[in-house]
């Protein structure tokens, strides 16, 4: 691994980067043994809350009872994150504000893309993916603002986060896992070769406690390795539930039928990350095809999941609804409540529930150690 200016750039193999089993988790092995998850098979198992938008690469925050939603550039001339606001979480303003209205020196405009925000050291920062400007590369940086709503600004001169070897890092997310540690989930960009036969990567390392600044080394989850990822592993969001780590992920081509969600059981925060079955957790249905892209986040009291299906006969100008599940997590991992249901409005019946956006120890202050065919009610094709 060499680190260049400020910049991660990793050039060693995935393999050699594995963490691990359980290391500084104090996770008992045996949980990890044996984890089958069901697939979902609800033909309608979310709500589309924006419809007719192009709303792709969906994140929300929950700050004094107001929600709020960040998204990738929909548009190259509209804003480079779009911000939405909500009361309800079903209803949205479909007009979106700027985040992050000056760009670092480091990207090129026009093309921002999988914002992730947390409120962090009386602040809220902001990781976020950005094509890297004179070049063929995508990378990760990240941005601070005082305000949820922004401006978001980033000084630095240098992405966070950019593997050159495996043509770049993109899709950010991140998680507090059960110690109050802040860690940084994002992919490899290998597959921006079309014409390779490399395999995308997910990857982990801890942030400091602003978020600013990477700990320590990354350490390789899970590389796509099943036929139905083809390719690609891609949109990581690590969660604690029930008492087991949980990695959300989307697999295969974004544009394509065959992209769909998986769950995969984690000893820790940096692995060893497994499947929990063999095909895709929630794939294409009555709703839409494609489904991906998702996020999770906790109110208070549920479990929800974000995530931006696509259209059957995809091209550049589909639009890309969010799509609203609501998850619960049990003793045979998650699983998604019908809409309409009773239970769409209940609490969780785990609550005490650390990661994703939901409650969670404030990061350690001192030193840490480093060790589709859519729903055609709403008019959206």
């Amino acid at each position: 691994m060499a680190r260049l200016a400020g910049c991660l750039c990793v050039i060693a193999s995935p393999l050699a980067l594995f963490g691990a089993a359980g290391a500084g988790t104090g996770t008992n092995p045996a949980a990890f043994v044996g984890v089958s998850v069901a697939p979902v098979t609800l033909p309608d198992p979310s709500v589309v809350i924006t419809p007719g938008g192009n709303t792709s690469d969906p994140f929300v925050i929950k700050v004094g009872g107001i929600y709020y939603m960040f998204s990738a550039q929909a548009a190259p001339l509209g804003p480079s994150v779009p911000l939405m606001v909500s009361t309800s979480l079903t209803s949205w303003d479909l007009t979106p504000v700027e985040a992050m209205p000056i760009l670092p020196s480091w990207s090129a405009p026009g093309f921002t893309w999988s914002p992730d925000v947390r409120a962090l050291d009386g602040h809220y920062t902001m990781w976020f993916s950005a094509a890297v400007a004179g070049g063929e590369y995508k990378c990760i940086g990240v941005a601070t603002s005082s305000s949820v709503t922004g401006p978001y600004v980033s000084s630095s001169p240098h992405p966070l986060v950019c593997q050159f070897g495996d043509l770049g890092s993109i899709d950010p997310r991140t998680f507090v896992d059960p110690e109050g540690r802040l860690w940084l989930l994002w992919k490899s960009d290998d597959n921006a070769d079309l014409a390779a036969s490399t395999h995308t990567t997910i990857y982990a390392q801890q942030l400091s406690s602003d978020g600013t600044r990477l700990l320590g080394s990354p350490r390789a989850l899970m590389t796509a390795d099943l036929p139905w990822e083809g390719r690609i592993v891609e949109s990581p969001d690590m969660v604690y539930a029930a008492g087991r780590y949980w990695l959300f992920f989307s697999g295969n081509w974004y544009n394509q039928p065959a992209y769909a969600i998986g769950v995969a059981a984690c000893l820790g925060p940096t692995g060893p990350c497994e499947p929990t079955s063999s095909g895709p957790w929630l794939g294409s249905n009555a709703q839409g095809s494609g489904p991906g892209e998702e996020s999770l986040f906790f109110d208070g009291s549920r479990w929800w999941m974000l995530y931006a299906p696509n259209s059957a006969g995809y091209d550049s100008l589909t639009r890309r609804p969010v799509a609203l599940a609501r998850l619960t997590f049990g003793p045979n991992g998650p699983a998604v409540v019908a809409p309409g249901t009773a239970a769409w409005d209940q609490g969780d019946p785990h609550p005490v529930i650390v990661g994703a956006t939901g409650p969670a120890k404030k990061p350690r202050a001192g030193p840490i150690c480093t060790s589709t065919q859519l729903q055609t009610s709403c008019g959206v094709r």
